[in-house]
């Protein structure tokens, strides 16, 4: 059932619906998921239960709850339910603990998941589906699909059990089930927000790249607008491969170079000065580079979507999260973050998916470095790039937020000589990078403190991020300012 959060009345339609199918169906009793009626984000809402009760009429009914003992069907089987919000890989191991409850008590059982999306103001959920049924051997005999509503009759005659539907095929990898999952929750969430189109600025990178085929494939490639925003640190390589993601795609594209805006603000600057303090207002260094992400989202992205009547998205991965390899007000603004559940590697993986039939993402994007192209110590065509090196970082990162470790004891793997082994990482890579304990070591406590200090600034500040991980930055991962 597709759950609509906090409009009980919606839901109470669908409900009734459901209702006539299953009279008309000559069935025993109907199975709705849990929060059917409010959602899990508004379970304290109000619900006219009587109102239910008088249209169900002698047709017993179940919402699913949390124990199994407390929600039998007849007697001869029990309902549950998954945990309320989609998690990638969590679905492994709520089988194997419902196999268990199933050979255990010898009865069949009943997973019934609702249908949806919801939000907790700074992350953004997807209610999955995959309603699926067990027999009393624990087997999983039929599986709805994932993000899709769906419905069925489910016959038990002494212990046996037939499912009159066709039960869905599983997923190729976890990967192809991420993509479904995030096309599906910016699809239902911008129809909620009443956004139809979007601006994506279109650097010819491997982020902006994958946000634009998502949400190209969630709301329809004419409603996906790509601006590219070159300065002088602007590769070919790069505005080529943002024009070709474009045409790829079906978009709408736009150049709109900034390098004449930027230098105006400079030398506006320059001509300025404080009373009463002699700092002189040079923008070089850092402070240009931030200037360049600022122009870009704050100044061109938001004023392009408030002519085309869009929303901006936010392309900001996992990893930059982290440590904060972002600017506020920069490549942070947005009405929603899909990609910021997703580790940079990740990121690559869902771009060799997306490819999977043809080239969508140029090939340029997935080959050259991962760049901010903000100054020339990025110049993707000599091979330079970000400072984070994923396939470690991430891997690294991912203890400390996933695992909940600490610094500590990651320092204390490094001595002992088992950081790589635990981690998953090639070693011969690894001393290629990092080639000196101390090295690695003063790198790793660098990104800690960033990680516990000014990321955290930053981190707060996000869009609202579409959860897939169950540790998601926002509320999951739970962080305070003190």
């Amino acid at each position: 059932m597709k759950i609509l959060p906090g409009n009980v009345s919606a839901n109470m339609q669908t409900m009734k619906a459901a209702f006539d199918r299953a009279k008309a169906a000559e069935v025993d009793c109907v199975v709705f998921p849990r929060y059917a009626l409010t959602g899990p984000s508004n379970k304290m809402l109000p619900v006219d239960w009587a109102e239910i009760q008088k249209y169900a009429g002698s047709m017993p009914f179940f919402l699913s709850g949390d124990a199994l003992d407390e929600t039998p069907v007849l007697g001869i089987a029990h309902v549950t339910h998954s945990s309320d919000f989609y998690a990638a890989g969590r679905r492994e191991s709520e089988n194997r603990e419902l196999a268990h409850l199933a050979k255990d008590s010898a009865k069949p059982i009943v997973c019934v998941n609702g249908v949806g999306t919801d939000n907790t103001g700074k992350n953004i959920y997807a209610l999955a589906g995959g309603s699926r049924v067990f027999d009393c051997d624990g087997q999983v005999i039929f599986e709805m699909p994932l993000f899709e509503e769906a419905e069925a009759v489910v016959e038990f005659v002494d212990g046996n059990v037939q499912v009159y539907a066709e039960s869905s095929k599983p997923y190729p990898s976890q990967i192809a089930e991420i993509h479904d999952a995030l096309v599906f929750m910016i699809r239902e969430n911008l129809k909620m927000f009443h956004i139809s189109r979007m601006v994506i600025g279109a650097s010819g990178g491997i982020d902006s790249a994958v946000s634009a085929a998502l949400y190209a494939e969630a709301i329809g490639p004419e409603n996906v607008f790509l601006v590219n925003m070159p300065t002088r640190f602007n590769s070919d390589t790069t505005k080529n491969a943002a024009r070709d993601l474009a045409e790829n795609l079906g978009t709408p594209y736009m150049v709109a170079p900034i390098s004449d805006i930027i230098e105006s603000i400079c030398h506006t600057l320059e001509r300025c000065s404080f009373v009463r303090n002699d700092t002189e207002m040079k923008v070089v260094g850092i402070n240009h580079e931030n200037l360049q992400a600022r122009t870009r989202s704050a100044s061109i992205l938001s004023t392009v979507a408030s002519i085309v009547g869009a929303g901006v998205t936010c392309n900001g991965n996992k990893s930059e999260a982290m440590v904060g390899y972002c600017t506020l007000y920069g490549d942070t603004c947005g009405v929603m973050c899909a990609l910021g559940d997703l580790w940079k590697t990740q990121v690559y993986a869902l771009a060799r998916y997306i490819n999977r039939d043809k080239e969508i993402i140029p090939k340029a994007s997935i080959d050259i470095p991962a760049s901010a192209e903000l100054s020339e110590a990025m110049n993707v065509d000599e091979g330079k790039g970000d400072p984070i090196l994923y396939p470690y970082h991430d891997k690294l990162f991912a203890m400390w937020v996933e695992k909940g470790v600490s610094l500590a004891y990651t320092e204390k793997l490094l001595m002992e000589g088992t950081l790589c082994e635990t981690l998953g990482v090639d070693d011969a890579y690894f001393k290629s990078k990092l080639p000196t304990t101390e090295a690695a070591l003063e790198d790793m406590r660098h990104w800690y403190r960033r990680f516990k200090g000014l990321a955290l600034a930053k981190r707060i500040q996000f869009p609202p991020i579409l959860s897939l991980s169950g540790h998601a930055f926002g509320g999951e991962y739970h962080e305070s300012q003190v």
